[in-house]
């Protein structure tokens, strides 16, 4: 009877340590998962940042700064400025009739996301999403990135 208590409680040892085992696994495989999603989401914030600043460096440098603007220029259009009109030229105040804003039919407009999204379905790689939409190509990728990892997270 004793050896029948000694097998069994063996037995069970050995099928707990095969579950911890199986468990500690698992538990290392989600772990280096998350790191190389976060590997993937900090390698794309880094390259969307240093396009950020390749694109604010290059918008510097076309903008006209304020101090090279031609002062000569502004003052020939201060005094070539036409004078006010007498007041026999003016209306009388009870002319003046407010003018009717015109009405505007309401378009809805589709979020980048919602675009994105949308040329991504439709079979489009990345690459040609940002040139249609005008953004950038990581840009793209990070939504589509997301999107990716929603998924997963839902599915789990």
């Amino acid at each position: 009877m004793l050896t029948l208590l000694v097998c069994a409680s063996l037995l069970l040892h050995v099928l707990t340590f095969i579950a911890i085992r199986a468990l500690q696994s698992n538990i290392q495989q989600q772990e280096t998962r998350h790191q190389t999603d976060k590997q993937a989401y900090e390698d794309m914030l880094g390259s969307i940042l240093v396009e950020l600043k390749e694109e604010n460096d290059r918008l510097l440098q076309a903008e006209p700064q304020p101090w090279e603007v031609n002062t000569k220029k502004n003052m020939v259009e201060i005094i070539n400025e036409p004078s006010p009109a007498s007041e026999e030229d003016t209306p009388s105040v009870s002319d003046y009739t407010p003018p009717q804003p015109a009405e505007e039919e309401d378009q809805v407009s589709m979020s980048n996301l919602g675009r994105v999204l949308q040329l991504h379905d439709q079979g489009l790689d990345s690459t040609e999403i940002a040139k249609q939409l005008g953004m950038g190509k990581t840009e793209v990728e990070l939504i589509l990135l997301m999107k990716k990892n929603g998924e997963n997270s839902r599915k789990s």
